[in-house]
């Protein structure tokens, strides 16, 4: 995942990273950052370099899910990995801490994908169908 110009390694697929804002039952928020009406990133082939000059890999180009494209607002959202609902509440505390990891090419590679994922289709709640991605 790329956002705020850093790349990072996310803990589960795209469409399933959790909102970590702590419910009003005291629970982890169960909503994901990737829902209906929230604006999404964009899958892209980039170099599998990290950019503070490491060395290139083999594999020349890796997917990252970059949301570079999205409002400023939209990626600080996503880094501190609230869900749109919590995201509107600054004041409600964090049940967990983030899953991001700095994504590191050497230490990551076998995260490293040099074809984009398929789009799968997956019914939302109400039935309908939408379209979801899986690294």
């Amino acid at each position: 995942m790329q956002l705020l110009y850093v790349r990072y390694l996310a803990a589960r697929p795209v469409d399933e990273i959790q909102c970590v804002a702590r419910t009003r039952r005291r629970h982890r928020c169960t909503n994901t950052l990737l829902s209906p009406g929230a604006l999404a990133g964009v899958w892209r082939l980039v170099p599998a370099t990290e950019t503070s000059g490491q060395l290139a890999l083999p594999s020349a180009v890796m997917a990252v899910y970059d949301l570079s494209s999205v409002p400023y607002a939209e990626q600080l959202r996503w880094r501190a990995q609230r869900c749109l609902q919590h995201a509107a509440i600054p004041t409600v505390a964090d049940l967990a801490v983030a899953d991001w990891e700095l994504f590191d090419p050497l230490r990551h590679r076998e995260h490293i994908h040099n074809r984009l994922p398929a789009p799968t289709r997956r019914p939302d709640l109400a039935g309908r169908t939408h379209q979801a991605v899986r690294p």
